[in-house]
C-alpha cells in the first residue's frame, strides 16, 4: 500500500461499484456469456471478459453483441434482477463502509452499471444507509471515464467540489480517470488494472490492496 503525506479526513465519499465494493468480475462474466448464449453467440472463453470489465455501456454493448445490443441489455438486465441476490461483496470493505458511516461522512456510488440494478443489489445487501446517491450508466450525459456522472452525484448530493474535500474510490483507469477530470482526490484498490503508468498518470493519494489496509490508514489519519 502506499499514500501521500498530510492526508485529511474526506468531507465526502463516493465509490465504483463493481470490482470496488462488489467482487462482480466473475458475476457479469456469467450474465455476459448467458446474454451470449441466448442471442446465439458463443459464451466468453476464460479471461476473455477481461478486456470489457467496467467499459462504458455505449462502448460495451457494441463491442460484444454487434447489431443485437437492445436484445442484450434486455436479457442482460432480467439476468441481474433475478440473480443479484448471488453478487460477492469485496472482503471487509464493510469494515471501511461502516468506518465512514460512523463519522457522518456522506457517501454515494457512481458506475457504468445502470443505477436500478446497483439499487437492486444495494437493497439484497442491506447497504442502503450508506449511500446517499447512486449515479449509474446513463444517468449523466456520458458515462465514465468522463468526470459527468461524479459531478452528477456531486449535485444531487448537494455537495460544492470548490470548497469540500472529494475522495473517489475505484480500481480502474475509469475511475482515476473520471476523479482528476471532477477535480476530486482518488483511492485506488489495486487489481484489475495494476500498473505503475498509472500510479505515476492519475497519482492517487492512496493506493492499497485490500480494505483491511485502507482501515489502517484511515485510522491513522
Amino acid at each position: 500500500m502506499s499514500l501521500e503525506q498530510n492526508i485529511q479526513q474526506p468531507d465526502a465519499v463516493f465509490w465504483d461499484w463493481d470490482g470496488t465494493l462488489v467482487d462482480s468480475y466473475g458475476f457479469l462474466n456469467d450474465a455476459h456469456s448467458h446474454t451470449l448464449v441466448a442471442l446465439g453467440f458463443q459464451p466468453f472463453k476464460d479471461g476473455e471478459y477481461k478486456q470489457y470489465f467496467g467499459k462504458p455501456r455505449d462502448t460495451l454493448y457494441p463491442a460484444i453483441y454487434k447489431e443485437k445490443c437492445e436484445e442484450a441489455k434486455e436479457i442482460f438486465g432480467k439476468y441481474v434482477v433475478q440473480n443479484s441476490h448471488k453478487i460477492p461483496i469485496i472482503a471487509d470493505g464493510k469494515i471501511v463502509l461502516d468506518y465512514f458511516h460512523a463519522q457522518n461522512i456522506p457517501m454515494g456510488i457512481v458506475s457504468n452499471k445502470k443505477s436500478d440494478l446497483i439499487a437492486l443489489e444495494v437493497e439484497h445487501l442491506g447497504w442502503q444507509k450508506y449511500f446517499t446517491v447512486i449515479v449509474g450508466a446513463g444517468d449523466a450525459e456520458v458515462d465514465k471515464p468522463s468526470p459527468a456522472p461524479l459531478l452528477l452525484a456531486l449535485e444531487q448530493a448537494g455537495i460544492d467540489r470548490k470548497t469540500s474535500k472529494i475522495w473517489y474510490v475505484g480500481d480502474t483507469e475509469n475511475d482515476l480517470a473520471c476523479a482528476q477530470g471532477a477535480g476530486c482526490e482518488s483511492l485506488f484498490l489495486r487489481g484489475h488494472e495494476d500498473t505503475q503508468e498509472l500510479l505515476r498518470k492519475y497519482a492517487p493519494i492512496i493506493t492499497f490492496e485490500n480494505y483491511s489496509q485502507l482501515k489502517e490508514i484511515l485510522v491513522a489519519i
